[in-house]
């Protein structure tokens, strides 16, 4: 985005008067805060001026203040630190245990990340400590923080000890990052063994605070979803009143949808949450819904160049035109038809970028301009369009695939022949970010998962041979051999890997592989 629509942004935020947290959330979606491939990145703080002494002023006035626990909440007891406006900055949530001794296990914490690294998550522990310290209760907590981060020490700094130095090993679960901080007021100086009860009692609790963590964190994101939207309004609220529209308010309407479909794909899986009522709070106006997208940025600051990254032959190849101007031709190539959109299709809608609204988007549940196609020397491959955020982690899985060729397996795994489909391209421009990989005769794994459950033509067969356990199970397998023959380091690169698993998308059918052990894929494909 060039500086003149970040000024405009700016000035209409000022002329709006919206919060600090309402002003760093736009700039976020404006892609201000992760220009991640330039050489010198631009800082939210230089955009926006005057943001980083607000930011200052905001958290030397903070506040944390103590909530009691409501309603069905009973043992839940939640920090938070607010700034003098009222904004929540951060927050701390505690469960109030007791088998032998008082005890608040430290369920999770957690900084607004633009004030983070400013001693708000210090000041909350230090709240929470002297909290204790009046309960005559012991603290405890468990630091999933990695070593390598620098915040690993700030418990141990504090008074903190691990728990394997008051305890002895025997009797310990199987986890070992626990940490308990005993204040002096707490009587008994040596409770190991009412430590390993309520270790236990812990562990049998565990899907009910993980249940009330993720309703936290439902209802904090829903509040910031509504929050964001009505900023919106206020910013564009010109525009809206006469009824034209802007390809800059296009741009933010439309990343606040993508960004919201996101969070409802993956608030399905949390313990707990059931979908539907929370997120019908968020609700946008006939005149918002009918805005035709502007899914990718069409701005270029001044004097850059568009940069690439991959295997050298083959961009050497690509067309000029692409090398060139890579948004402008990626966004217009052809749309995938992957099978989420057989049904859309079928009722007659239109997958032309111009004729899509903000509307469609939230038929469909995601944004299908995102993937694309492109057939060049033979060969089809797919443009996928990322979040600029997501360039750190997508250059180190492109490096982490490669490594990981020699270590596939041989022989099948469950039947499966597993093989690599790494981005052999990653282009930047104006904003967006693309990653160019081969296409394979497969879909998403979860896009298959939602296939075999929820279409009609697919619900029997999968409910008489178990594909959907099948497929899962598959997938587990690998995962596992991965583990097994990674370094501890990389096991945790695993968890964000994806899986295509064969599919013939004409027939939106899967492609099995079937013999004398049962059925099976024949190839999955990690990516």
């Amino acid at each position: 985005m060039t500086s003149e629509q970040m000024v405009e942004m700016n000035e209409r935020m000022e002329a709006t008067g919206i919060g600090l947290r309402d002003k760093l959330a736009l700039m976020e979606m404006m892609g201000v805060e992760n220009e991640a491939f330039d050489s010198r990145p631009l800082s939210p703080y230089e955009a926006f001026e005057g943001l980083h002494r607000l930011i200052n002023q905001t958290v030397h006035g903070a506040k944390i203040q103590r909530f009691k626990p409501i309603g069905d909440r009973k043992r839940f007891h939640t920090f938070e630190i607010h700034s003098e406006e009222g904004e929540t900055l951060g927050y701390l949530n505690m469960m109030y245990l007791k088998k032998g001794i008082p005890c608040y296990y430290l369920v999770y914490v957690e900084v607004t990340p633009p004030f983070r690294r400013m001693g708000l998550g210090h000041r909350i522990l230090k709240a929470f400590m002297t909290f204790l310290e009046e309960k005559k209760a012991v603290g405890l907590l468990d630091n999933i923080i990695p070593p390598e981060e620098a915040t690993y020490e700030i418990y141990t700094k504090l008074g903190w000890k691990p728990l394997r130095e008051i305890v002895a090993g025997e009797g310990l679960p199987g986890r070992n990052q626990y940490m308990v901080f005993i204040p002096e007021s707490v009587p008994n100086r040596n409770p190991g063994k009412e430590l390993i009860r309520i270790l236990f009692t812990l562990g049998k609790r565990r899907p009910v605070i993980d249940m009330h963590d993720n309703e936290d964190m439902v209802r904090r994101a829903i509040d910031e979803f509504r929050s964001v939207y009505g900023a919106l309004i206020k910013i564009f609220k010109t525009e809206i009143d006469v009824g034209i529209s802007t390809p800059l308010m296009r741009f933010m309407f439309t990343r606040l949808t993508t960004q919201l479909l996101g969070f409802r794909r993956r608030i399905t899986q949390l313990i707990g949450y059931t979908g539907g009522e929370s997120l019908e709070q968020i609700t946008f106006s006939e005149a918002i819904k009918e805005l035709p997208i502007q899914p990718y940025s069409i701005w270029r600051k001044e004097a850059e160049h568009a940069q690439i990254w991959g295997e050298a032959e083959l961009l050497q190849r690509l067309p000029k035109e692409l090398k060139e101007e890579p948004t402008l031709f990626i966004e217009s190539l052809p749309l995938y038809k992957r099978p989420y959109l057989s049904e859309w299709i079928k009722r007659g809608g239109d997958l032309r970028s111009p004729s899509l609204r903000i509307s469609d988007l939230l038929t469909l549940g995601f944004d299908p301009t995102r993937l694309r196609e492109f057939h060049h020397e033979g060969v089809t491959y797919i443009f996928e369009r990322v979040s600029p955020h997501l360039c750190p982690s997508l250059i180190r899985k492109r490096k982490f695939l490669n490594q990981l060729a020699p270590f596939l397996p041989s022989t099948r795994i469950v039947g499966a022949t597993v093989q690599i489909n790494p981005p052999v391209g990653i282009f930047q421009d104006r904003g967006n970010v693309y990653a160019l990989r081969k296409k394979v005769a497969g879909i998403h794994s979860q896009e298959a998962l939602d296939q075999l459950q929820e279409r009609a033509h697919l619900k029997g067969m999968n409910q008489s041979l178990g594909l959907d356990r099948m497929l899962s199970n598959t997938i587990h397998e690998v995962e596992r051999w991965l583990r097994s023959r990674l370094h501890l380091s990389q096991r945790k690169e695993v968890e964000d890997l994806a899986y295509f698993v064969p599919w013939d998308i004409e027939m939106n059918l899967p492609r099995l592989h079937v013999d004398d052990t049962g059925i099976g894929l024949e190839t999955l494909w990690i990516a």
